[in-house]
């Protein structure tokens, strides 16, 4: 399914009425990996025997190390502490979603640089997930787990943010995406995509903004008041 205004949208995601996650990619051909997977890993072999799970192991230990000091409440378990590093950027088994649609088309289409391609929004059904990061086991998972994060900073609850947590590879294989009509999870019940017109991605930025759905409520901090002034100044 093509979409190319807001209203289109939301006429398409009617038809998803179980839907209760949303992620949007500025590139459609881009898979849904999380970042860890995006890490050169075939250059790290010889340093992890243990594989990814040392690699993790020795981001969020490095993370950990050095911003304890700048919070004013420490993360109570692992997954807590993934979601504050996956927040700043350190790389994770975390994916990101929207508990709301028009949230996660802003994230495909935000972005002027990708105009040139089609965008997508992934539509995720699920049979159950958890209703805390306290009810999932970071080391211990063996399927995809998704579950709602205690609203742990404003630009998670501005976003109405919800996560998938890959399970943990052992060796420095590649992870597997999450499929379009397909994925080996078991608590999966339907993963759709829907396509957003390259050509409509401007005009679709000026309708959310006139829903109040732009840099300055996605971000509600120093970062999304700058990037506010960069797209006004069409800064590259």
């Amino acid at each position: 399914m093509e979409i190319d205004s807001v209203i289109s949208f939301l006429q398409e995601i009617d038809t998803h009425n179980i839907a209760k996650m949303f992620r949007g990619q500025a590139n459609f051909d881009w898979e849904l990996l999380p970042s860890l997977a995006r890490i050169n890993h075939d250059s790290l072999e010889s340093r992890y025997e243990s594989g990814w799970e040392g690699i993790e192991m020795d981001l969020l230990n490095t993370f950990k190390q050095h911003a304890v000091r700048y919070m004013d409440k420490e993360p109570k378990n692992k997954l807590e502490w993934m979601i504050q590093a996956q927040h700043h950027g350190v790389p994770t088994r975390l994916l990101d979603w929207s508990s709301n649609p028009l949230k996660a088309l802003y994230f495909a289409v935000e972005n002027p640089k990708y105009d040139h391609v089609n965008g997508s929004v992934y539509v995720l059904s699920l049979s159950s997930w958890a209703p805390t990061p306290e009810k999932v086991d970071a080391d211990s998972i063996i399927t995809m787990k998704a579950f709602f994060p205690v609203n742990i900073n404003d630009r998670i609850a501005s976003q109405e943010g919800c996560f998938t947590l890959f399970p943990q590879r052992k060796e420095l294989k590649e992870f597997k995406p999450i499929k379009h009509g397909f994925a080996p999870e078991t608590d999966i019940v339907n993963l759709s995509k829907i396509s957003i017109v390259k050509e409509a991605k401007a005009d679709i930025r000026k309708q959310l903004n006139k829903l109040g759905i732009n840099d300055l409520s996605i971000f509600p901090d120093l970062d999304g008041i700058a990037k506010s002034i960069r797209r006004q100044f069409d800064v590259l």
